[in-house]
């Protein structure tokens, strides 16, 4: 990239860094700094010694964390709110440009064209804009997430295993569902990387006693899974509210009348009476068979060195299913399907310019992620349209596409 086109990114970084910024300040007093808030508050809480995990916390929303990431908050912890709240944008703004630069370094084995480039970045931006600006305004953690396990993956590549384990843990101890990877590495043989995430989610557990004392981080450690099964993370309201856009909520609403929301439409299977017991066995079995398909592989295939673009696929789609799996999976989780986004617009620049199912497939996932906007449809509508799971369908339309082009790989036993 010459230095013409250098100056022209970052001044366009500057400008949208900015603008969004400025927005973002605007609103930010009057919503009470949003999701940051429950962060902020338990960072103050582990300065204090004080329970970080409250049940039905009436000050905030409930803090279902590790206590690793409430210490790292507690750094942010002894600023102003408003200040931290600067800090903490321009944190996750910085994070965010790594992200995609890791995602070229990952996916992209040789220099592109200055135009290609700027073409697949724009592209893939566009497809996550509106999780990118809603991780960023309500300063949640998916952006840190999503660096840390980009990371990870970047190291593991260059076979520095011991740092990218240390990253992949990190993401786990901001949230569960990057334990998906760890069977995943087993069943490809990686042991030693197993191993590693295993020793570090332990090294992780342990740290903040350093800063609480034994018996306290102890506390923590012990209180943290039984707080998570009683907290409102499985109670019918929120599994029910149309914000949640994870796979259960989505088997829940469709075979279930959602009469405790306003304007909640008539859903498809209602009427089938299906018992919640039921649906849980259906998601459960769902998403087991979609992560059993991204385990798969014959063993007449010998995975190689040229085999690269088929360990994307198995990423991509691992990034999907951390959101998918997530059973409070609102609309700033689905900024994951970055990598597929990223990882299919270049397939199809690549290799496959002419793949029409996969651009077919692609657009409609893009139109159900802007589907919802208030300002195309209209508050009434818009609402309405969340309880049929729109980012959830999106999310498993672009699964199935790197589904599709990976059991074609295998078909053809072509790795490229």
């Amino acid at each position: 990239m010459g230095i013409s086109n250098r100056l022209l990114v970052i001044a366009l970084l500057v400008i949208v860094f900015l603008g969004s910024f400025s927005a973002h300040k605007y609103r930010v007093i009057k919503r009470n700094y949003a999701d940051f808030h429950c962060f902020y508050t338990a960072g103050k809480r582990m300065l204090g010694q004080q329970n970080i995990y409250v049940l039905r916390d009436k000050e905030t929303a409930e803090f279902r964390y590790a206590p690793l990431f409430a210490l790292m908050m507690s750094g942010l912890a002894w600023m102003d709110e408003d200040y931290a709240d600067t800090v903490w944008y321009i944190l996750n703004f910085c994070l965010l440009i790594i992200s995609f630069i890791l995602l070229k370094k990952l996916i992209i084995p040789n220099e592109l064209h200055f135009r290609r480039f700027f073409i697949l970045y724009v592209l893939t931006i566009l497809a996550v804009l509106r999780f990118i600006l809603h991780n960023l305004d309500s300063g949640q953690t998916n952006i840190l997430m999503l660096a840390s396990m980009l990371i990870g993956l970047y190291y593991i590549s260059r076979k520095q295993e011991l740092l990218g384990g240390a990253a992949l843990a990190f993401s786990i101890m901001i949230k569960y569902t990057p334990l998906i990877f760890i069977p995943y590495f087993i069943i490809r043989r990686k042991f030693k990387l197993s191993l590693i995430i295993a020793l570090f989610i332990v090294i992780y557990l342990a740290l903040p006693a350093f800063f609480t004392g034994f018996k306290t981080n102890l506390l923590y450690v012990k209180g943290l899974i039984p707080y998570l099964t009683n907290s409102t993370i499985l109670d019918k309201m929120t599994i029910l509210d149309p914000k949640n856009q994870s796979l259960l909520s989505f088997f829940h609403r469709i075979f279930t009348r959602c009469v405790m929301y306003f304007y909640a439409p008539v859903m498809p299977f209602q009427s089938l009476n299906v018992k919640e017991g039921a649906i849980n066995l259906i998601f459960t079995l769902s998403a087991f068979a979609l992560y059993l398909a991204i385990l798969y592989v014959p063993k007449r295939i010998r995975l190689n060195k040229k085999t690269s673009f088929f360990n994307h696929l198995d990423y991509a789609a691992l990034f999907i299913c951390a959101a998918l799996f997530n059973l409070n999976a609102w609309m700033p989780n689905y900024i994951f399907l970055a990598y597929a986004y990223f990882l299919l617009i270049f397939y199809l620049m690549q290799h496959k310019p002419k793949d029409i199912t996969v651009s077919i497939f692609m657009i409609s996932s893009f139109i159900l992620n802007i589907a919802t906007i208030k300002v195309i449809l209209g508050k009434t509508l818009s609402y309405k349209l969340h309880f049929y799971s729109p980012f959830t369908i999106s999310a498993l339309i672009i699964l199935f596409l790197l589904l599709k082009i990976k059991y074609s790989i295998l078909r053809h036993n072509a790795f490229k």
